[in-house]
């Protein structure tokens, strides 16, 4: 048995490590448990400060020692101060990017848990998790008939990209601004999120998003753990 801690962005993140990629992985006996940082009193979820996000991580890591950490953040958004995002904003590859910053971000929070390095597995998602869901743009109209009418503009943006990964991270281009600005009745990011999800299935998001691709199968090869003495 593996367990993997998902460190999620937000709510729509959260529910779908929960509800859509536990059940799959959950059958290569790989056991998902998804979290959410805290922002305030009352909130959890956003602003990933680095700060917040290392002192987080760290505390995670060092909580039980035969435990893999992970994390679902967008690119999209990514503030400044985020380990390695200054140094990658020129990268034109959205995927590059992603890579380049998961690279860095690897090395800080390995230096702030002292940990093992093979407990951390950093995932940045380009540019953010609704472009998954351009994975099969005919699924969309599943969830809401009203929204047939929009499949073929969806689908023209997904054709327009190597991949659902390359969606552009424009302030109104960027996936989810091309979903709450298109839809009809309006896209709500957890309740949609969660059924276009479902309906297009993790195998297909794999076969259409090769990032996405290469963190599910690092999980799926995660060796077991022994706590460490």
């Amino acid at each position: 048995m593996r367990e993997v801690v998902v460190v999620c962005e937000g709510p729509t993140e959260e529910v779908f490590v929960n509800q859509i990629l536990a059940p799959v992985l959950g059958e290569r006996n790989v056991f998902l448990s998804p979290r959410l940082i805290s922002t305030s009193r009352h909130s959890k979820g956003g602003a990933l400060k680095a700060r917040r996000v290392l002192r987080f991580l760290r505390n995670t890591l060092q909580e039980r020692r035969n435990t893999y950490v992970t994390t679902l953040f967008d690119l999209y958004g990514l503030p400044s101060d985020f380990p390695g995002r200054s140094e990658t904003v020129r990268e034109i590859d959205s995927v590059d990017q992603a890579i380049a910053v998961e690279a860095k971000f690897h090395t800080a929070v390995i230096d702030v848990a002292e940990c093992r390095p093979d407990r951390f597995l950093p995932h940045i998602q380009p540019h953010e998790f609704e472009a998954l869901m351009f994975s099969d743009t005919a699924k969309f109209a599943d969830v809401e008939p009203a929204w047939r009418k929009y499949v073929g503009r969806l689908e023209a943006a997904r054709r327009s990209v190597r991949s659902p990964e390359h969606i552009n991270d424009g302030s109104d281009t960027h996936p989810s601004a091309r979903l709450e600005k298109l839809l009809r009745p309006r896209y709500n990011k957890v309740r949609h999120g969660r059924a276009v999800s479902a309906r297009i299935g993790v195998d297909r998001m794999r076969a259409e998003c090769v990032h996405f691709d290469g963190w599910m199968a690092r999980m799926e090869a995660l060796p077991p753990l022994r706590p460490e003495i």
